[in-house]
């Protein structure tokens, strides 16, 4: 039970509640006067308020970011294990919380909580705290009553399972069990989404197309194993190569040398040949002179002799160094020719190794060509091997899923009085406030995909109406879980929720949530604004409640916080 709400601002509208229905009023003119689009009065911040000190978090656009606020202390006593404790939060100091001013970590001071309220104690598939409070203080900023059986906007129906199984005191384990495979379907499909990206170098393809690739990369290997085996290494190849080279380099220069010798040879061949011819002519001398008339004397006639000794001799030894040169050079051409051929077998012998097998490195290549084929057929098998790990994964999803729809089925049948008194209920207060012009019922089904609610109240489905079931719904849960000894004994709304009934159906909800408050043992506490209390005053006027708090737009300091902002 709340007993106080209360802040260090001084012009702070403290609100004080007791057991039954409790209403904090906005006065306000019917129709909203123009300050009230900047000046809010404060009912929402109220119930944002009351949520922040029980443990909520203080997003983008709560009340408490503004500036105005961020230094304000705000306080609420209630019961906490069987006696009244009073909670401290600042906006200032989010991490913390204080109880009766001992200080605590806000993970501490939920859990906390959550033992208090819920009788959490932290184990197994157990639901958060936060997302059980979440359905006793709905956030309308957040899309809270949107749905009976969703806390905020587009809530996927496995995160709102937990809490609501706990607070209708259904099997929580069987819920975390569907979750956990739901889970698992999802991170399966966001892989195969994955798989396709090809960016993502995962791309996966069909079964038929893997295993075509692997029975071509299969005939490919077994191509290149056949030329390993047959291959025949030449033992040096790569030292008999280079001496080929220069083998082949050798016998071009000896060639060379030989074209040059042989030449040298043939000139001095011809020079023996001319050497005959390279005597002074001693007669054509004499007879020239006689024909001048000149007589020759004996002294010149000897000096003609001793030349020509003299000439004979140079000539003789210019020819036996000719001889000697053209010998030297027929010796080196032999010996040329000799080295010639020696080089010749020797490079024809080293060309029949290298033409009868291959080298290292050839034999090196095709080994590291059929390790690229292994580590290609390794990959596209692995990929295979996936594809059928995930057929065989959605199979026993499958199946899986479909053995706990049975079981979810079997527990609820097993819980059927249990089942029958939650929809009993539901009803009973859909007949308060209708009669039997639409028939309701709150139903709880078998689905693969866990529990599934189904509030509904017959008829059109308009704005009142579904503001009524989930009235409807949630005092029925709040009834549920107080009962299993699953939830607190309070239970707040916004008059948003309310927005669009109309006056008498206002009146009877407010007198149903008295009168189920006084049978059950439970605290309802309601925000709305004073002419739409006074319509349904008119219609009951003798409706129980207490007016916990009253704000006003009339005044700069008549909201909430006593401030303008």
């Amino acid at each position: 039970m709340l007993y106080e709400l209360k802040s260090n601002l001084p012009g702070f509208k403290t609100a004080h509640f007791r057991d039954g229905l409790n209403i904090a009023v906005a006065r306000r003119h019917r129709t909203p006067i123009a300050a009230d689009s900047r000046n809010p009065v404060g009912k929402t911040s109220f119930v944002r308020l009351l949520d922040f000190l029980l443990g909520s978090d203080v997003r983008l656009g709560h009340p408490l970011r503004r500036t105005e606020l961020a230094h304000a202390e705000f306080g609420l006593t209630l019961d906490l294990f069987g006696q009244p404790r009073t909670i401290g939060r600042s906006a200032e100091n989010l991490a913390y919380a204080q109880v009766n001013g001992a200080g605590m970590r806000i993970t501490k001071f939920r859990a906390y909580l959550g033992n208090a309220l819920f009788g959490l104690n932290g184990g197994g598939n157990e639901p958060s705290f936060r997302s059980l409070m979440a359905y006793y203080l709905r956030d309308v900023t957040a899309g809270g009553f949107a749905s009976p059986t969703e806390t905020y906007r587009k809530q996927r129906a496995a995160d709102a399972q937990p809490a609501l199984a706990y607070l209708f005191a259904l099997d929580v384990d069987l819920v975390a069990k569907v979750r956990e495979v739901g889970e698992t379907d999802k991170n399966l499909r966001e892989l195969r989404r994955a798989a396709k990206d090809s960016i993502m170098g995962m791309t996966l393809g069909k079964a038929s197309d893997l295993d075509a690739q692997i029975r071509t990369l299969q005939i490919r290997r077994d191509d290149l194993s056949r030329e390993i085996a047959d291959f025949h290494v030449v033992d040096r190849y790569a030292q008999h190569r280079v001496q080929a080279d220069e083998v082949s380099r050798r016998i071009r220069e000896i060639n060379d040398h030989l074209v040059l010798i042989e030449r040298g040879a043939r000139d001095i061949e011809k020079a023996l040949s001319q050497n005959e011819e390279s005597f002074p002519d001693r007669d054509y001398l004499r007879d020239v002179f006689e024909q001048v008339g000149v007589v020759l004397p004996d002294l010149v006639t000897r000096r003609f002799d001793e030349v020509e000794a003299f000439h004979q001799s140079i000539v003789s030894n210019r020819r036996r160094y000719l001889e000697d040169e053209h010998a030297r050079r027929l010796r080196d051409i032999s010996r040329d020719r000799e080295e010639l051929a020696g080089l010749d077998r020797e490079r024809a012998e080293l060309m029949r190794l290298l033409e009868a097998g291959g080298a290292l490195e050839t034999y090196s290549e095709l080994q590291r060509r059929i390790s690229v084929v292994d580590g290609q057929l390794s990959e596209l098998m692995e990929r295979r091997a996936l594809v059928d790990r995930w057929g065989n994964t959605d199979r026993h999803l499958q199946l899986r899923s479909a053995e706990l729809a049975l079981q979810i089925s079997s527990d609820l049948h097993d819980r059927r009085d249990h089942i029958a008194d939650i929809s009993r209920l539901y009803a009973s207060f859909a007949y308060r406030l209708y009669g039997d012009r639409r028939p309701a019922a709150l139903t709880i089904q078998a689905k693969r995909s866990g529990y599934k609610f189904v509030p509904t109240i017959g008829g059109d489905a308009t704005e009142d109406v579904e503001g009524v079931a989930l009235f409807c719904f949630d005092l029925c849960m709040a009834v549920t879980a107080k009962r299993a000894g699953h939830g607190p004994d309070f239970l707040v709304h916004d008059s948003h929720l309310l927005d669009h009934v109309d006056a008498r159906q206002v009146a009877g909800a407010l007198d149903l949530a008295a009168e189920t408050c006084r049978e059950e043992g439970l605290q309802y506490i309601t925000t709305i604004d004073s002419y739409r209390l006074d319509d349904a005053l008119r219609e009951r006027p003798d409706l129980d409640y207490k007016l916990c708090t009253e704000m006003t737009e009339e005044r700069d300091d008549g909201g909430l916080f006593g401030i303008r902002y």
